[in-house]
Parts: structure tokens; sequence; C-alpha cells
């Protein structure tokens, strides 16, 4: 591939590359109940650091679930930090800080904080923000971040040059193939294998890059997809069992109970694909799904095909998201819960 000039870093990435390079430990983090995207981008950072020699920890409020325990470095995942005096604190794939749970206080304790995330924020935390709402993942922004340090000529989303210019015969000086699982993985599930309308030919692009780079496609697959525990089938055919419609099949539901947890031995983490399975119905416009967290809220995934934006419906009610993938909290029960999802959706598809 012919040699071309380089673009310049931009502001945001210069100041990360600075902040990180003189940091003195770095402390690591993402949303409560993570999945894919979030514990993938969290350890492909925390292995992006190793590489150049900076100390850093991963904490969570919650564990990697099962099916992502395969990834490099998901061990190193802390409920808490084990050492004191972190300068710095990175969160990714995160649109507002009591996502962070337990670990909010860590990070609120660090001197600087940065945000890369790709979610519309619903607060501007950090004292440098990364944030691109159309980037399908935050992988996929980190994909463009670390090949954009590596100073070659990869030209990312956040800079004004073809986006798929210098993906091809350009080795990365830092990604690992280890790291590239981790962006695998994160860009994978996040745009439902490249099914979701957030896929860009920029994805794509990135898909074949870490390919290039080493990622482990047929593993990532099967541990990701094929590797699941009896208690999330089950929980799977007690979900349609109890599945709910409304708007002529247009809106479907499912409300989980604890105590159906408790019966079948399952997790929150076995609920993860649920709500895709209810959406795949012909007739289906939007779906979501409700279970009970803690301290009387409840918690909602939604989801929606085509035009519907959810990630409206979700704002409304406490919470956000995507236009077809958002998540809400929402205090009381799980049958007020229903009813004003319900009503959300029902006005949103005018029905």
């Amino acid at each position: 591939m012919k040699t071309e000039s380089k673009p310049p870093l931009t502001e945001a990435l210069a100041k990360l590359l600075e902040l990180v390079l003189s940091a003195r430990d770095v402390l690591i983090g993402t949303h409560l109940n993570p999945d894919g995207d979030a514990i993938g981008s969290a350890l492909a950072v925390s292995l992006w650091l190793d590489g150049l020699g900076v100390p850093n920890e991963v904490i969570c409020h919650n564990p990697p679930p099962g099916y992502l325990e395969f990834l490099p470095g998901a061990e190193r995942v802390r409920l808490a930090p084990e050492r004191k005096g972190h300068d710095l604190g990175i969160v990714v794939d995160l649109d507002a800080l009591d996502r962070l749970g337990a670990c909010r206080p860590y990070f609120e304790a660090v001197p600087q904080l940065v945000l890369i995330d790709h979610h519309q924020p619903h607060e501007m935390p950090g004292d440098l923000r990364i944030v691109d709402p159309a980037s399908p993942a935050t992988a996929s922004l980190l994909v463009d971040l670390f090949v954009t340090a590596d100073a070659t000529e990869f030209t990312p989303n956040l800079l004004p040059v073809a986006p798929q210019r210098g993906l091809q015969g350009r080795p990365s000086k830092s990604v690992t193939p280890d790291m590239a699982d981790c962006l695998w993985v994160g860009l994978v599930t996040d745009t439902g294998s490249f099914r979701f309308p957030n896929t860009t030919a920029h994805a794509l692009h990135q898909a074949a890059w870490l390919l290039e780079h080493g990622a482990d496609i047929a593993r990532v697959s099967d541990e990701v997809y094929l590797n699941r525990d009896e208690q999330s089938v089950r929980l799977l055919g007690e979900a349609i069992h109890r599945m709910k419609t409304d708007c002529e099949g247009r809106i479907a539901w499912v409300v989980l109970p604890p105590e159906l947890y408790e019966e079948l031995g399952a997790k929150e983490e076995h609920t993860e694909g649920i709500v895709n399975e209810i959406l795949s119905i012909r007739t289906v416009q939007s779906a979501f799904v409700l279970r009970a967290g803690k301290h009387g809220k409840v918690k909602g995934s939604l989801r929606s095909k085509g035009g519907l934006d959810v990630a409206k419906v979700a704002q409304e009610i406490g919470g956000g998201g995507h236009k077809n993938a958002a998540g809400v909290t929402i205090e009381g029960s799980l049958e007020e819960a229903e009813a004003i999802v319900v009503r959300a959706l029902r006005e949103a598809i005018r029905c």
C-alpha cells in the first residue's frame, strides 16, 4: 500500500496519550451488569496499558458474566481496587456515573477521569471525554484510538478523513491477539453479529482488521453464543411461556419475578438474549424484559426494529441507550413498571 502522510492526532487523543503516559497507576472501570462491549473494552484498555508499561487495575460492580470469562485478562476484574493512589481513571461504555454502582466512589476520588463511550451521555462526566454516539460500540472507538495512537495512517471516525483508509497493510504496534479478541467481542455483541442497524461499513472494515491482528472469531463465537448454562435455557423457556403482547402483536414483553430466578437457580446474567428472542417475532416492533433490581427498583431492557426509537422512550421513563436498544431503571413494583413501559411504547407506536 502506498505510504501516505498520517493525520495529526485530535486534541482529545493527544491529551489521552499525555495522561496515560504520565500516570503512575490507572483505574479502569465500566458499567454494572457488564456486557460484551463493556468487559471487552475495559480489558482491551488494560492490555493496552500493559503494553505501554503503565500499571493498571480493572474494577466493576459485577464480575464478568460466565460467557465472557474466557476473555484474556478476565481474571483481573475485581469488585474493588487492590491498591490505592491511582492518579488516572478510565471508564468505558458508560453514559452516567451512577452506572458504576458501588465502584463510583473510587472513580470520583481520582484526580483525572477519562470517559470513552458511544452512548449519548446523560451527564458530562470526566475531565476528558471521547464520545461518539454514531459509533456502533465502544470497542469500535478503541480500535480507532489504538491504531491512531500507533501513529499509523489509519483514520478513525473521529478524524475528518475517509474511514476505510489505512485498514489494510498496516500492522499495529500495540494491538495484540488478546486485545483483538476483547475488541472483537465488543464489536460483535453490540452489532448483534453485524445484524443490527448500527452496523457500519467502517465497523466491517474494523472486523477484518481485527481478524488480521489475531482475533479468534471461531472460539469467540463458540464461547459467546454456544456456551449457555442450563439455567439460561430454562429461563428462556419460561420467559417465552410468560410472554405478553399488545397493540395487535406489535409490542411483546416478559416480566421475570425474583421467585422465578430462585426456582431455576438462574442469575441476572442469564437474562441476556431473551429480549432479542421476543423481538424476532414477525409482528413485533418493540420488545422488553423487566426484572426486579435492588432497593425497590425495576430494571428493563428494550429493543426495537426499524424506525422506532426506544432510546427516546427510555429517556422519558428513566433510562437511555440507542435507537434500537435501550435500558431503563424504574422506581416501584414490577407491575407498576410494566404498566409504565407498556403505556410509553403504546404512545410511541401510536396504537
